[in-house]
């Protein structure tokens, strides 16, 4: 695409089907993405350790000793990796290979004994239960309602009898707000979509009826060659997250204090935490 296509574009924007989520499983892309994980300067990729010591300190007392624990989306293994090391049994899925790759090597490196799967977590299949499946940072709301849904049912079939599932969500008026929000765009010597020298151009729709909200991102390199990816995310109003976790095969539904779990300076006041258990 060159930049008079770009300019010809009309608004509201519209994503093409394979654009409901930025290249996550991308090799390069998932480099970089890892070194915002990795990053202690800012928490918008991942929680800084600090906080996530303090979550996983909370986590244990909810946990019976040994129990095995499946992290979806679980990025470099911050989490499954502290847990480990008190002795928790641990899996965690993500399809960024890089962030895999790096959560393999820190578990040997430490002697931990971590089933990692690159996968996506709409695919994984496992062959034994958990008693503790956690979801954190917003995982939910990437996926459409359906495969939310869907997603949601097989963590109640997953669990073993009375198990907990935790999952973190933004809230309707978050994912509404990026939605609506005024396009923008950025200079960058290299960023998260280009080891190179570009312009970012963000611009977002909101779709009332669907509920939805989409980001597309323009990539404008000093050659004039742009790229563009997309991204979109469910809202959910805070009873229709209690309605889908009953359906799905939860019961006990419980909002946890953010002095128990808090969400992060970039994300305070626009993410929440809710712990269910399975009905079985």
């Amino acid at each position: 695409m060159n930049i008079n296509k770009l300019i010809s574009q009309h608004l509201p924007i519209r994503l093409s089907p394979n654009e409901s989520k930025i290249p996550w499983n991308d090799a390069d892309f998932s480099q970089r993405m890892l070194e915002n994980h990795l990053s202690q300067e800012h928490d918008w990729a991942s929680r800084k350790l600090a906080v996530i010591e303090r979550q996983v300190d909370w986590l244990c007392s909810q946990l019976a000793p040994g129990a095995k624990v499946l992290d979806l989306g679980c990025g470099p293994g911050f989490y499954t990796q502290l847990l480990a090391k008190r002795g928790f049994c641990c899996t965690g899925v993500d399809f960024s290979p890089a962030s895999i790759t790096y959560a393999q090597q820190q578990a040997q490196t430490a002697g931990l004994d971590i089933d990692y799967q690159l996968l996506d977590v709409r695919s994984y299949r496992p062959a034994k239960k958990f008693d503790f499946i956690m979801m954190t940072f917003g995982e939910l709301n990437v996926f459409s309602a359906a495969d939310a849904k869907s997603l949601l049912k097989d963590c109640a079939n997953w669990l073993t009898p009375n198990g907990k599932l935790l999952v973190e969500v933004h809230s309707f008026d978050e994912v509404k707000r990026q939605g609506q929000a005024e396009p923008s765009w950025q200079r960058h010597s290299q960023g998260l979509f280009l080891d190179a020298p570009h312009l970012l151009l963000t611009e977002h729709a909101w779709d009332e009826a669907l509920q939805t909200s989409s980001t597309l991102f323009w990539v404008i390199e000093e050659n004039g060659k742009v790229a563009r990816f997309g991204s979109r995310m469910q809202a959910w109003q805070d009873e229709e997250y209690l309605q889908l976790l009953n359906e799905c095969g939860f019961n006990k539904i419980q909002r946890i204090d953010t002095a128990e779990w808090p969400s992060s300076n970039t994300f305070e006041g626009k993410l929440y935490t809710l712990m269910a258990c399975s009905k079985a």
